[in-house]
C-alpha cells in the first residue's frame, strides 16, 4: 500500500501544478463546503441478540477539481455478550475514521461528448493509521444527446489491504426544467439512483438508492482482530427534502432506510475469517451546504 500512496501523492501533486500553470486565482475555486450528520437505529446482528446504533458525520472540502473530507462514525452497542464475535465484554469498536483526499477532472470532448476522471487517497481506521491506507482511480466518457438526456459509462479500480478490484459504472440523467426552476429529474446508474421532483428554484423533493462499501483498520489490541480489518456493506433508500434559503446555501434532511447490511472480518494479513448480517435499520439525514 505504500507504493499505492506515493503514487496517489505524486498524482495529486502534479495536477495541482498543472492547474496553477493554468493560471492564477484557478487552483482552488470555486470552494464548497458540506457538513453532513446522520443516525441509524438499534439493529441485532443475525443469530444474536447482540446489537449497535450508529451516530456519525462529515465534513468536506471541494476547491477547484480538489476534494478533502473527514467522517466519523461512533457505534453504540448492547448487549456485547450476546454477539457472535469480540470477547463478549469489551465493545468490538468504538469510532471509526475516515479521512479521504482526492482530484476530479472533467471537460468537453466536442460538442457532444464529454470526459470525466478522478484519483482519490483514503485512510480509514479505528485508532491507529498504520497500514490503513486505500486508493482508486475512475474514468468515464459521456454523451449529450440533447440539452435534457445524457448517459455515460465508465471503469472505477480500487486497492486497499485486504483486495484489489474493479467494477463498471454508468449513468443516464435526464431533467425537465420550466423557467421557473420547477421540473423533475432522473438519474440512474449504478451505484446510485436518483428521482425527485423540484417545485421551483428552492424546494425539491427527491428519493435515492445507494450501495455503500467501506474498509477500517481496527486497533493494534482489538478484540475482534489485532490489527485486523473490517469490511461494511449495506443498501440504502432514503427520501430527502432539499431546501435553498440562499442562493449559495442548502439543506436537505429525511428519513433512511438502510438494509443488506453485512461486516466481513479479516486478520493482519488480509485473509478472511468470518462475517455477520445485521438486521435492517431506520435512520435520519441532515446536510448542510455552502459554496462561496
Amino acid at each position: 500500500m505504500t507504493k499505492i500512496t506515493n503514487i496517489i501523492l505524486a498524482f495529486l501533486i502534479l495536477c495541482c501544478a498543472s492547474t496553477a500553470a493554468a493560471g492564477e486565482g484557478s487552483l482552488f475555486e470555486p470552494i464548497s463546503v458540506r457538513v453532513t450528520g446522520k443516525y441509524l437505529s438499534d439493529a441485532d446482528y443475525k443469530d444474536s441478540d447482540g446489537s449497535s446504533s450508529i451516530a456519525g458525520g462529515q465534513m468536506r472540502v471541494n476547491a477547484g477539481g480538489f476534494s478533502f473530507s473527514y467522517e466519523g462514525q461512533h457505534y453504540s452497542w448492547d448487549n456485547v455478550g450476546q454477539l457472535n464475535f469480540g470477547n463478549g465484554q469489551d465493545d468490538p469498536w468504538n469510532t471509526l475514521h475516515r479521512f479521504s483526499l482526492g482530484y476530479s477532472l472533467n471537460g468537453a470532448i466536442n460538442e457532444n461528448w464529454f470526459y470525466g476522471a478522478g484519483i482519490t487517497g483514503t485512510s480509514a481506521f479505528e485508532e491507529q493509521m498504520e497500514d490503513s491506507f486505500g486508493g482508486a482511480l475512475r474514468g468515464h466518457i459521456g454523451y449529450f444527446f440533447n440539452d435534457n438526456l445524457k448517459a455515460l459509462i465508465g471503469l472505477r479500480a480500487f486497492a486497499n489491504s485486504i483486495r484489489v478490484s474493479a467494477m463498471p459504472y454508468f449513468g443516464v440523467n435526464y431533467t425537465d426544467y420550466a423557467a421557473d426552476g420547477s421540473g423533475y429529474f432522473v438519474n440512474l446508474g449504478m451505484p446510485a439512483t436518483e428521482v425527485g421532483y423540484s417545485f421551483d428554484k428552492v424546494s425539491t423533493l427527491r428519493a435515492a438508492f445507494n450501495f455503500d462499501g467501506k474498509t477500517y483498520r481496527l486497533k493494534d489490541d482489538s478484540s475482534v482482530s489485532d490489527a485486523g480489518y473490517i469490511e461494511t456493506s449495506s443498501m440504502k433508500f432514503g427520501v430527502y427534502y432539499d431546501y435553498k434559503p440562499i442562493k449559495n446555501c442548502s439543506i436537505s434532511i429525511g428519513p433512511e432506510y438502510v438494509f443488506a447490511r453485512e461486516t466481513k472480518f479479516f486478520d493482519k494479513n488480509g485473509d478472511k475469517f468470518g462475517s455477520e448480517d445485521q438486521e435492517a435499520a431506520f435512520g435520519a439525514f441532515f446536510n448542510l451546504r455552502y459554496k462561496f
